[in-house]
């Protein structure tokens, strides 16, 4: 045993290095924070722990993981399990690029993001959803690309586990499409039978998720009386549209133009999409000149439809703005931005509830306190504002390599990995615009942080060369019972005729 570890080690000691540097980070931020970091969702997490009521702003997914994690250790065996899941991703990217023949020096690189980046190990710490969400896009990675072109069954799991995701976080419910694509793409299938069976796939996943997705919906149906997965009234584009709506210039009913907002367009920039989704009190302001047939969910939602029809210029541009931010140079801050410290270690406990909450909470689930360690906390700090993160243009770089080498440019067209660079980086490029499309913020960025690396590395092993030790890929014979499970990629080594 102890062979085969220094074998393994020698191997792969790059990312043993990575993986002993990601491990000693975390276990700081776990004797600097104590027991977690609880931000204001969290509180909202919390609260519904064990009830899983649907009707709130975040659906229930994160709540189903808490809920057997503060039974057994409370807050601290939470955070304590999430860290472990971060470190558990870094080996998951270098094991999947290892897979599709990336060198050494090119898949722990990859895996460094998520083991080191200072803004993924505070969130980690928090009892939040994004690790989670982090997690189950890269297992619907791992289900469609891991024994060659997915077949029925595997897409259909794929589609479920991407559900599970938006079961999670909602903005994962564009990442169907990416993933669709990505199947319909696929090599593997023999020519002749090629496109109905990628079809048939494609159709299971799309299946899969949408039953998912539907369950949950029913789910809530059935608590709230509403159809729907969660979120704030009026539809996640509200806070965008209110933020730019010309309400003099649109034709708005009585009750539209009391869910716009009268401020100037620059005080509305000033303020943020944020404002407007959270602490603008429509509710308190307006609805009691509302209707009594009309909701203000209702006025939101159309109000939101007339502005995107109208000045769907101004909307586009926003987004456009806001998914280009993810990929500056530093971590910066606009005006009407999430604040960017949200997301920092703070030389003290960050509270974002009275004191007398948060430690009533600590006393539900440990042993009463909260507290920092000043010294700790103060090289965390040093860490995450020196330098310690994943620059954008970094992460924009490999971006566009991933589009290289899907593009087919150079040795990537005969690679057989361009379906697998479209499969991270669409999905990355997906979840992004998702995000950015209601908001920046960024804690949105942290997919990034999975995808992108991964896309980027699986570029290079395109363009460069052929990976590394390639072992050719024999055609084998169907299985009897299920011929459709065949699935091949054109080069992957250690690769399996099957998988059932």
């Amino acid at each position: 045993m102890s062979a085969a570890l220094a074998r393994a080690l020698r191997r792969h000691w790059l990312l043993a290095l990575l993986l002993l540097a990601g491990l000693a980070l975390r276990i700081v931020v776990q004797l600097a924070y104590r027991p977690a970091l609880l931000y204001i969702d969290s509180f909202r997490y919390l609260d519904d722990v064990g009830a899983f009521f649907p009707g709130g702003i975040n659906p229930i997914g994160y709540e189903l993981f808490l809920w057997p994690l503060l039974k057994i250790g409370g807050l601290t065996c939470v955070v304590v399990v999430q860290h472990l899941l971060g470190l558990g991703l870094g080996i998951g990217i270098y094991a999947l690029l290892r897979r599709f023949g990336a060198r050494t020096w090119l898949a722990a690189p990859a895996a460094a993001p998520v083991l080191l980046d200072a803004y993924q190990l505070q969130i980690e710490q928090n009892i939040m959803s994004d690790l989670l969400f982090q997690v189950l896009l890269l297992v619907a990675i791992y289900v469609l690309t891991w024994w060659g072109a997915p077949g029925p069954r595997l897409a259909a799991l794929a589609g479920i586990v991407l559900a599970a995701a938006v079961v999670v976080r909602v903005v994962g419910v564009t990442l169907v499409v990416p993933a669709a694509a990505f199947v319909l793409l696929a090599t593997g299938w023999r020519p002749r039978e090629g496109w109905s069976r990628r079809l048939i796939a494609a159709g299971a996943l799309v299946g899969g998720f949408a039953a998912g997705v539907f369950g949950y919906s029913l789910y809530h149906l059935t608590w709230t009386g509403s159809f729907g997965l969660g979120g704030s009234g009026g539809g996640a584009l509200y806070g965008r549209a209110a933020a730019v709506a010309e309400c003099e210039n649109l034709d708005l009913t009585v009750e539209e133009k009391l869910v716009c907002p009268n401020e100037p367009l620059e005080r509305r920039a000033a303020n943020g999409i944020d404002f407007y989704i959270h602490f603008w009190n429509v509710q308190e302001n307006v609805a009691k000149f509302l209707p009594v047939d009309m909701d203000v969910a209702a006025a939101q939602g159309s109000f939101t439809r007339k502005v995107l029809l109208h000045q769907s210029l101004d909307v586009l541009g926003g987004m456009a703005g806001d998914f280009l931010k993810g990929f500056a140079p530093t971590r910066t801050q606009t005006p009407g931005d999430v604040p960017l410290d949200r997301w920092q270690f703070q030389p003290v406990y960050p509270m974002f509830a009275p004191d007398w909450y948060v430690a009533e909470w600590a006393e539900l689930y440990g042993d009463g306190t909260y507290s920092v360690d000043p010294a700790l906390a103060g090289f965390l700090r040093a860490y995450q504002l020196g330098g310690g993160y994943t620059p954008g243009i970094v992460l924009g770089g490999a971006l566009v390599v991933a589009a290289l080498a899907v593009l087919g440019v150079g040795r990537a067209r005969r690679s057989g990995l361009r379906a697998v660079c479209l499969l991270p980086a669409g999905l990355a490029t997906t979840v992004l615009g998702t995000a950015a499309a209601m908001e920046f913020s960024w804690r949105y960025q942290l997919p990034g942080l999975i995808l992108i690396p991964l896309a980027g590395a699986l570029g290079v092993t395109a363009l460069i060369a052929r990976p590394e030790s390639p072992r050719r890929v024999e055609e084998c014979p169907r299985p009897s019972r299920a011929r459709w499970t065949e699935r091949r990629w054109r080069t992957t080594p250690r690769a399996t005729a099957t998988s059932r």
